[in-house]
């Protein structure tokens, strides 16, 4: 039963890899004011786009909870990091972009990843772990996505906090989902409930922290921090809260935390990728062939630094303010 909750999870990340095509661009055309706001999300509730874009995720996410009641989500969880190949896919067929020597170890990196760890996860269990057992990771990781929240909002310059908190409360949404699973399996309608409203709750917050990191920062550096969080976190919960058995002959814990380092840098080398950036961000130019610098064809800060006219140094008698 494996290979059903592995085909729901490829369509999961299908649907997410074009929501975040449609997303995307419509998030970086928003008054910089409305940052970390609802009026964020009901300013782009009325484009077209946006509104697509979010059908396709409501429609993720269900895929995603039923490849969760078949497969164990040390399997769902990396097949997920699907949706950057669906991109890259997008990006060479749609705008002719080159596919480089990095987008195509990346690529590797995922699919290998994704096989390995498959080849390596325990057996699919329903197990029922003491309440506390469970709640230490939900608490830690929810906590931390809601601080990222709370001083990225504070902070002026907290882009880049936001996109952290981002990742961590897509990971705690992402755990919550196999334990609502697990709660369906066993019929057990009150905490499939209770998990629901958690789920929705956490789940527009993360949504709101992708959506303004998107407004603030290129996709191409937004990606790839939230990738790094959210692929592998929800697996470790799994691992701490022991919600699935680990059992000596059911995996391999070796090959199983190698596959998950393999997939997460693997899809964090697609998230950096310029031709990968160009599908949710079309106005940036197309990569220049043999063009191999470290930010893929994006003009670094300190390049813009020295373009730009510099004042003249202060004489060695004025004080600095």
């Amino acid at each position: 039963m494996a290979a059903v909750g592995i085909i729901l999870a490829l369509g999961a990340a299908v649907a997410n890899a074009f929501a975040v095509v449609l997303q995307a661009a419509e998030a970086r055309n928003t008054p910089p004011g409305e940052a970390a706001r609802l009026s964020l999300l009901v300013r782009l509730a009325h484009r077209r786009r946006w509104l697509a874009g979010t059908g396709l995720l409501v429609m993720a996410w269900p895929l995603q909870v039923l490849a969760l009641l078949y497969a164990p989500i040390t399997v769902v969880q990396p097949t997920l990091a699907f949706g950057q190949l669906v991109l890259l896919a997008v990006a060479r067929v749609r705008l002719r972009e080159r596919v480089g020597l990095l987008e195509l170890a990346g690529a590797l990196a995922v699919v290998a990843g994704i096989g390995l760890v498959i080849w390596a996860a325990p057996r699919h269990t329903v197990q029922e772990p003491g309440t506390l057992r469970v709640s230490l990771p939900l608490v830690l990781v929810g906590m931390a996505a809601l601080a990222a929240f709370g001083l990225g909002r504070r902070r002026p310059g907290g882009a880049l906090l936001f996109v952290i908190g981002a990742g961590l409360a897509y990971a705690w949404v992402d755990f919550a989902n196999k334990l609502l699973a697990n709660a369906l399996s066993d019929s057990h309608w009150s905490p499939a409930a209770a998990w629901l409203t958690a789920i929705l709750a956490f789940g527009a917050l993360a949504f709101l922290e992708e959506t303004t990191s998107l407004q603030q920062r290129p996709a191409v550096t937004v990606a790839p921090v939230i990738g790094a969080v959210h692929d592998p976190l929800p697996v470790l919960m799994a691992l701490a809260a022991g919600v699935e058995s680990w059992g000596p002959g059911s995996h391999q814990l070796v090959p199983l935390a190698l596959g998950l380092a393999i997939v997460t840098a693997g899809a964090a080398t697609l998230g950096r990728s310029r031709a990968v950036a160009r599908v949710s961000a079309p106005g940036l130019p197309p990569q220049r062939p043999g063009s191999m610098s470290p930010t893929w064809g994006l003009t670094s800060t300190t390049s813009r630094r020295r373009s730009s006219p510099q004042p003249p140094e202060p004489s060695p008698g004025c004080a600095r303010r």
